[in-house]
């Protein structure tokens, strides 16, 4: 539930109970507290084009990656020329009295298997297929934090600062629906759009003991609240209320404030909502050694920058694994290609290695969002994130997809009960010529592939 608040001359004062008062005088030097709301949210993607999606620029001189060929993409061992062809028909093309009108559907669900062997889900099992390469950034500049303490590595920050440490960037950077000036590629506006119309919301809280522009002992929180965001036609409204959620989605950090920028420690590990367009991939987003840098304006809204190191497993098994939009969309409509990034991924993990491996699991990334003002308030009782109604399926592939990550074991589709449905390149969809010979299913995971 969302209420009227009352803006003071100075900033966003909260008394116990959640009610505002009006601060006939200002004072610097006492305990003080901001609250806002986040109305837009992205990946820092710096863009080094003038304009467009599709154009090149100092980040990707070649432009947005091509689309998939899909002539190259389907070929393997054990396919044939004409089972492509078929596949690949125009949809109003007759053959032997049949028109293809389910392409897209069969297009998706093969792409699903193009791994050594016919049986082999290669989105489960991404190192069953060859590296098909992917485009990533070449240039030099990227927007985040020198999260391993060394100009030595990484970018440069647009104001020149050296070390940034930003390889989702690196891997994502060129992909078409991440093209575009800030929060205005495609899947920046469909999911900030999403944001606004209720999907998840996420707020800021920041407070001290001494002046809000300039604070040596500040505290920032952001979070999850179960609040909607409360807009017009305009654009969101201020100095609405907003109950913050402390059990998940939520980081308490420690601050310095100089003349208005906020500058935070690192911490382990930095929680709050995931950047989302649907709700089966909204949840929490996990920043290992993650840290924020936040700017309040003159008019007293937000710029922020967070960043950390992402699991890439985790990032890997929510771009691919969705209900609505998984990798056969990815693949077909966004020009991407998932066994390509996943390559992308393992060879840009650059932090966080693995106990047991060695190997980095952490990608470095960085996130940024702008807030308006609103009361960010501590409910009588304590709120609760509204999970995401889903079905089983996208979680059980991201599982099956994490096992046979790190045991190198091949892993069978699981058994699907009647009726269910994952969405677009389900294997319910492969045509008869392409379907998996079930006699040579792997038992029990016994195969493996060598270790890289």
């Amino acid at each position: 539930m969302t209420r009227r608040g009352m803006k003071t001359t100075i900033g966003y004062y909260l008394l116990a109970g959640c009610t505002a008062t009006l601060v006939a005088t200002p004072v610097l030097a006492a305990p003080w507290v901001r609250g806002y709301v986040v109305d837009k949210y992205e990946p820092a993607f710096y863009y080094g084009a003038k304009s467009g999606t599709m154009n090149p620029g100092s980040d990707c001189p070649k432009g947005t990656n091509p689309d998939n060929n899909y002539n190259v993409t389907l070929m393997t061992s054990w396919r044939s020329d004409a089972e492509i062809e078929d596949i690949l028909r125009s949809a109003t093309l007759q053959v032997n009295g049949k028109f293809n009108t389910r392409r897209e559907q069969r297009l998706s669900a093969a792409l699903r298997y193009r791994g050594f062997r016919r049986d082999i889900d290669s989105w489960v099992n991404p190192f069953t297929a060859p590296d098909p390469g992917t485009q990533e950034i070449t240039g030099k500049i990227a927007e985040g934090f020198d999260l391993d303490h060394n100009p030595k590595t990484g970018f440069s920050s647009p104001s020149g600062e050296m070390g940034i440490d930003n390889n989702l960037y690196r891997v994502m950077g060129c992909n078409m629906s991440y093209r575009g000036v800030p929060y205005s590629a495609y899947l920046s506006t469909r999911g900030n759009d999403k944001m606004l119309e209720g999907l998840y919301t996420i707020v800021v809280r920041i407070s001290g003991n001494n002046d809000p522009m300039n604070d040596d002992d500040a505290t920032v929180e952001i979070a999850y609240s179960p609040d909607h965001i409360v807009k017009n036609s305009v654009g969101v409204i201020p100095d609405y209320s907003y109950r913050i959620v402390k059990s998940a989605q939520y980081t308490r950090l420690k601050a310095k404030i100089r003349d208005g920028v906020v500058e935070t420690e690192q911490v382990p590990e930095l929680r709050l909502p995931e950047f989302a367009w649907f709700e089966n991939n909204r949840g929490e987003a996990l920043f290992y050694n993650g840290r924020m840098r936040l700017t309040i304006d003159g008019e007293g809204s937000l710029r922020g920058l967070l960043g950390g190191y992402r699991d890439w497993r985790d990032i890997y098994g929510k771009d691919t694994f969705d209900t609505s939009s998984s990798a056969g969309t990815r693949e077909t409509y966004y020009r991407e290609n998932q066994i390509g990034k996943y390559y992308a991924f393992k060879r840009n993990a650059d932090g966080v290695p693995d106990p047991k491996t060695g190997k980095n699991i952490g990608i470095s990334a960085a996130y940024r969002f702008t807030a308006i003002p609103a009361y960010v308030v501590d409910p009588v009782k304590p709120a609760a994130v509204n999970e995401p109604v889903t079905s089983r399926v996208p979680g059980v592939y991201r599982a099956l997809f994490l096992k046979a990550e790190m045991t190198k074991a091949i892993i069978p589709d699981p058994a699907r009960k009647a009726g269910e449905y994952e969405g677009d390149g389900d294997p319910k969809d492969v045509s008869p010529q392409d379907q998996p010979d079930s006699s040579k299913v792997v038992a029990n995971n016994t195969t493996r592939i060598p270790s890289d």
